[in-house]
C-alpha cells in the first residue's frame, strides 16, 4: 500500500522540518509513505528543507490551498490520500492505525481526532473524531467543520469520484468536501488524536473570519436540513456533544474567547 500525504506551502519554513519529521516517524514496512510538498513559491527556505530531506516537490503558483492539496492528490501514486499542513504533526502510530483501520473495515475514507497546540507546542485540548452517526445534514448544521482535514484519509478511487476539492471555497473546501463525501458514503473513526493542528492565530479559519464564516453557510444552505427548527435542534446536539465529549478542548476554548473580549489586541485561538 502506498499513502500519498500532501502538504501545501508558501514560506512555511518555521515549522516544515518537525512537519517532516513527524511523518518520517510514522514509517513502517506494511506501507509506502508518499509525501510531497506543493509549493506556491517560497522564498523562505522551504524548498531547500524539503529536498534536504528527500520530499517529492511540486512548485508554481496555485489558485489557493485546496488547489495546491489537489494539484498534489491527482498527481501521486497514493491507494491512500491524507493532508497535513505544514505547521502540524503526525503523531507516533497514527499511519499505521490509519492504513489498519482502512484494510480492515474497506471503508472509502477514515476520519480520526485531532490534539490542537499553539505556536509553541503547548497543548490546547484534544477534539475527538465525530460520532459515527453524522451524516451530511447533520455535519452541516454545526456551521463550522468538525472533521479536521490533517486527520482525514481517503482512497483514491473515492477522491477522484468526488472530484476532489472545490477550489471556489477558499477557507471551507475540506468542509465542503466532507459534506459531499458524508451525502455519498459514511467514513470509519478513529476516535483518538492523530495528529495535531497548530493554531497560530495566522490560520485561514481565523484571519479571513467572515469569509470562512460565508463559506460555510453555503455549506449548510447545500447541505442542511431545510427546517431552521431542525438545523437549531442538530447544532445544539452536536455543540453539547462535542463539548461533553472534549472537557479539556471546551475549557481552552472558552479561556481564549474569554482573554480576546477582555483584550481584544490579543485574538482568540478559536
Amino acid at each position: 500500500m502506498i499513502i500519498t500525504i500532501v502538504t501545501p506551502t508558501l514560506n512555511g519554513a518555521d515549522f516544515l522540518l518537525s512537519c517532516i519529521q513527524s511523518v518520517q516517524r510514522n514509517r513502517h514496512p506494511t506501507y509506502e509513505i508518499d509525501h510531497v510538498i506543493v509549493d506556491a513559491g517560497s522564498t523562505d527556505g522551504t524548498i531547500e528543507i524539503a529536498k534536504a530531506n528527500g520530499l517529492r516537490i511540486i512548485q508554481g503558483k496555485d489558485k489557493g490551498i485546496f488547489d495546491a492539496i489537489n494539484k498534489g492528490s491527482f498527481d501521486s501514486k497514493g491507494d491512500l490520500l491524507g493532508f497535513l499542513g505544514s505547521d502540524d504533526l503526525m503523531l507516533d502510530g497514527a499511519l499505521l492505525e490509519i492504513a489498519d483501520t482502512y484494510r480492515k473495515t474497506n471503508a472509502t475514507w477514515v476520519v480520526g481526532g485531532i490534539l490542537w497546540i499553539d505556536e509553541f507546542g503547548k497543548d490546547l485540548g484534544a477534539l475527538a473524531a465525530p460520532p459515527s452517526w453524522m451524516n451530511a445534514k447533520v455535519h452541516a448544521c454545526l456551521s463550522w467543520n468538525p472533521i479536521m482535514h490533517m486527520s482525514t484519509y481517503f482512497s483514491r478511487q473515492f477522491f477522484t469520484e468526488l472530484g476532489g476539492f472545490d477550489i471556489s471555497y477558499r477557507d471551507a473546501g475540506d468542509y465542503e468536501l466532507f459534506a459531499r463525501a458524508l451525502a455519498r458514503k459514511p467514513y470509519a473513526r478513529i476516535g483518538r488524536p492523530l495528529t495535531c493542528f497548530r493554531r497560530t492565530r495566522r490560520n485561514n479559519s481565523v484571519v479571513n473570519k467572515v469569509r470562512a464564516q460565508s463559506e460555510a453557510d453555503k455549506v449548510l444552505a447545500s447541505f442542511g436540513p431545510k427546517s431552521e427548527m431542525t438545523r437549531t435542534f442538530w447544532r445544539a446536539t452536536m455543540k453539547l456533544w462535542f463539548n461533553l465529549r472534549n472537557p479539556n478542548w471546551m475549557t481552552h476554548k472558552a479561556f481564549s474567547r474569554l482573554r480576546t473580549r477582555l483584550n481584544p489586541a490579543i485574538p482568540s485561538y478559536f
